[in-house]
């Protein structure tokens, strides 16, 4: 391939890539290995893979996008679904939480505001205190659904923080007062 080709090339992926992202800020990705498949819209990452969207981070070994004409201008693509494989673990910040997680794979569907943890399945409500260790674990963002499922010989384990000891304690002083 001769030097002019493969700049041409660079520019255009470049470009491409700029265009995949706009709609959602910024994504960082790094990777040891990179491929990008323009006619099945589809971008492979493997290796220590490490993506970032402002406070938010994803590790695995591989990260699969799949994306498709973006609504508002159907010349750009934006990711359609991530499916995240090998020692998957993330970091998810929201204005009110912070998500902690894990798994085998995981699987998240911008468009829906879905994720689904498959296989040793961890998932941590840092300011509620919430721990869920499960098989699948399935959430809907916009409709507050959430499933899980333990397998056939695991049993779904589930940690909710209750009250402190300090309110429980005066709360119950508080009833042998109005007794």
């Amino acid at each position: 391939m001769n030097k002019k080709l493969m700049i041409k090339l660079c520019v255009l992926f470049a470009l491409n890539m700029t265009a995949l992202f706009a709609e959602e800020n910024y994504l960082n990705i790094d990777a040891n290995y990179f491929e990008a498949n323009q006619q099945k819209q589809i971008l492979h990452f493997k290796g220590d893979v490490k993506m970032i969207k402002g406070d938010d981070i994803l590790l695995c070994q591989d990260l699969l996008i799949n994306t498709e004409p973006s609504p508002t201008d159907p010349s750009k693509q934006i990711p359609k679904d991530y499916k995240a494989t090998g020692d998957v673990s993330f970091n998810i910040e929201t204005p009110d939480n912070t998500l902690k997680g894990k798994g085998d794979t995981v699987l998240y569907y911008p468009n829906e505001k879905k994720y689904i943890i498959i296989g040793n399945g961890y998932l941590e409500n840092i300011e509620e205190g919430k721990k869920i260790i499960a098989e699948k674990i399935f959430i809907d963002e916009l409709t507050g659904q959430t499933k899980i499922d333990g397998g056939d010989d695991k049993p779904i384990k589930f940690r909710l923080r209750l009250n402190d000891t300090e309110e429980t304690n005066s709360n119950s002083s508080e009833n042998k007062e109005t007794k």
